[in-house]
């Protein structure tokens, strides 16, 4: 019994360069389209500072907690900063608790880590709500992302008062 590949091979051959050039026209449509004009911040603002002129180890609530719905550009870049943080923190904590003997009771240390990891998966999503908050629900949503940041710089203060190296 012979079998003819040569077909199938043709076949899968023009698939793949159709599947392939779809993509590409895609890609060029997408890199065609003008980007949304941008909204300007009004000029009596606070002006938040960008992700170029602050690293995640400096960035703080105080810094954006007060840009409006018209901000909010600016303000998700400084809400990505202090996610940035507190990703850094438990990156710092996890390391630490590496190098810890089981034999110094840990379970304390343990504990406070969870609730670490949980205060930073409240931040993200109190994060994602906002960004589909209106302005009439805008500052009442931003409320609850800055009583998330709390959450985690609290838990991050009793991870480390919990070590005992």
């Amino acid at each position: 019994m012979k079998t003819k590949s040569f077909p199938s091979l043709l076949v899968a051959a023009f698939g793949c360069a159709a599947f392939s050039s779809a993509g590409c026209a895609e890609k060029e449509a997408t890199a065609a389209a003008a980007p949304p004009p941008a909204q300007a911040a009004p000029a009596a603002s606070v002006t938040t500072p960008t992700p170029d002129s602050v690293t995640a180890a400096e960035a703080k609530w105080s810094d954006i907690k007060d840009d409006t719905f018209a901000m909010r550009d600016p303000f998700f870049a400084g809400l990505k900063l202090l996610e940035a943080r507190v990703d850094g923190q438990i990156d710092q904590l996890t390391a630490k608790r590496a190098t810890m003997k089981d034999t110094t009771g840990t379970r304390e240390w343990d504990f406070a880590m969870k609730e670490m990891v949980n205060a930073r998966s409240a931040l993200k999503s109190m994060g994602e709500d906002l960004a589909k908050a209106g302005p009439e629900t805008w500052d009442e949503q931003k409320d609850r992302v800055g009583v998330a940041w709390v959450r985690t710089q609290d838990a991050f203060g009793k991870v480390k008062a919990s070590t005992t190296n």
